[in-house]
């Protein structure tokens, strides 16, 4: 951490209570009225939140005034403090996605949680740190800051001030941590109470270990967090090698930054769940599954506040996994044909969206001789077809555009030949389909099969049970059934 001092608005040494009050624009008897007169129950609302993994967290919320002025604080300290890179959490343009891909593809991940981060921080420690370099003010100033930030002696969870003076008194844990590890070669980083250190190679033994399954965290580092005033959650602290489920900040890091599979679980269900019954469905999920207590849930009359709480995690995954992601796209429009009343970006995506009725996978060597007669076989019968030699343009997202594609065809045709056997691109499209019919998705897939079938269907033993046509130069008959198998499906469909 070091300090901007910008010209206009410096807090370095800031001398007076009246200079405070003129930087937070503020009249310093309404200051000190809010900060020293007011009641504690006039300062802040309290109530509690469930945590992810049990448990309640307690949020203070400022009124009035005191928000206010917490707010006019904390942009005045992000304009003269900058935070070294390793801290990622409550800073513009840092976020738990930009700490995660920091740590992607190590050989080890060290996990390790502060106890009560902000409750474990106290009037005392932020007067302290404000009297101390760099900022060096009067210890009145630092004591009315103080005033201001703390509540019954703690950090208030809710309050503006909280993450940027959170991270002004962990600075200290983050030097000292760093100049630990240095000589090991560790990568480490901070997202508020969540530490992470990790090595590219083996893991330093005196920094963590495990034993009997347990993590063990190194004495000398330990002793890092005592000096520093911050207690270790022991319960949360987790080593973990490439071989198993690597973890930042929610996110999965083996190979590239991924979301928890549970994660996606759950949002499918509560999908589905509001989707048959909005109202119920709210109601098991804040009173059942978060556990609060109706009077504290705030529910709706017609889902809508579970709904925006689906459409929060939709977003949340696109933002991990991109907005084209298959995953996404599916679910966001399964949302979108089952709300009347979706947000203004969900009708371009609609259209982006719009159906093919057959998409056509094939390796470039079948091009040729099979998928280039049959396109213009099924354009004959109006069939709208998607062929990438057709629709992908110079300097279109070659794995965008397909991944688009293959969520909105009716049909996959799989040419399968001698050629294509064992080639890793139509095979990926071929497993994409074939995931989506195993985990419940439409049967779909029409193989369509050239040379020695033995040796295809060996390649590609998921198929096994599929029925397929073979191609001897017939892309008018092959056409006709895909036209026959539209028909039904629009039969069915009505």
């Amino acid at each position: 951490m070091k300090l901007l001092n910008p010209p206009s608005r410096s807090i370095l040494k800031l001398s007076s209570i009246d200079s405070l009050c003129e930087l937070l624009e503020v009249k310093k008897g309404h200051l000190l009225y809010i900060c020293y007169k007011r009641a504690d129950d006039l300062k802040y609302q309290s109530f509690e939140m469930p945590k992810k993994r049990g448990g309640f967290r307690k949020i203070d919320v400022p009124q009035k005034g005191l928000r206010v002025i917490q707010q006019n604080l904390a942009k005045l300290l992000e304009e003269n403090v900058e935070f070294k890179s390793c801290v990622q959490g409550f800073i513009k343009k840092r976020g738990i996605l930009e700490n995660a891909n920091l740590h992607k593809k190590s050989n080890w991940v060290l996990n390790v949680d502060i106890k009560d981060f902000f409750g474990s921080i106290n009037f005392g420690r932020v007067r302290a740190v404000f009297i101390a370099k760099p900022f060096e003010m009067h210890p009145d100033v630092a004591t009315v800051i103080a005033q201001i930030c703390c509540f019954n002696n703690y950090l208030p969870q809710g309050a503006a001030t909280s993450p940027i003076v959170s991270n002004i008194v962990a600075s200290t844990l983050d030097n000292r941590i760093i100049k630990h590890i240095r000589s090991h070669r560790l990568l480490y980083s901070r997202y508020a109470d969540d530490i992470t250190i990790s090595a590219k190679r083996v893991f330093p033994r005196e920094i963590a270990h495990i034993s009997e399954g347990n993590t063990i965290i190194g004495e000398d580092l330990a002793n890092i967090f005592s000096r520093a005033s911050f207690e270790i959650n022991d319960k949360k602290s987790r080593l973990q090698s490439k071989y198993s489920r690597q973890e930042v900040t929610g996110l999965i890091t083996n190979k590239k930054v991924n979301v928890p599979a549970e994660y996606k679980h759950k949002l499918r269900t509560a999908i589905h769940h509001w989707i048959d019954n909005p109202v119920e469905a709210e109601r098991k999920y804040y009173i059942d599954i978060l556990g609060l207590k109706v009077e504290d849930a705030e529910l709706t009359g017609d889902g809508s506040k579970l709904k925006r709480n689906i459409y929060g995690r939709l977003s949340f995954l696109a933002m991990v996994k991109g907005n084209d992601d298959p995953t996404y796209v599916k679910l966001i429009l399964k949302m979108a044909k089952h709300d009347p009343s979706p947000p203004k970006f969900i009708k371009p995506l609609k259209e982006q969206y719009q159906m093919y009725d057959v998409f056509l996978c094939h390796a470039s060597e079948d091009k040729a001789e099979i998928v280039e007669p049959l396109y213009n076989e099924l354009n004959k019968l109006n069939i709208h077809a998607f062929y990438d030699a057709k629709e992908i343009g110079w300097g279109d997202s070659l794995i965008g555009t397909i991944n688009k594609a293959l969520l909105k065809s009716r049909y996959v045709i799989a040419v399968m030949t001698d050629k294509s056997v064992g080639k890793a691109w139509p095979q990926q499209e071929i497993n994409s389909v074939l995931n989506g019919d195993i985990s419940g998705g439409t049967k779909r897939l029409l193989p369509l099969i050239h040379g020695d079938k033995e040796t295809i269907l060996g390649n590609n033993f998921l198929m096994n049970d599929k029925l397929y046509v073979e191609w001897n130069n017939n892309p008018a008959e092959i056409a006709q059934k895909v036209q026959a198998l539209l028909a039904q499906k629009a039969e069915q469909t009505n």
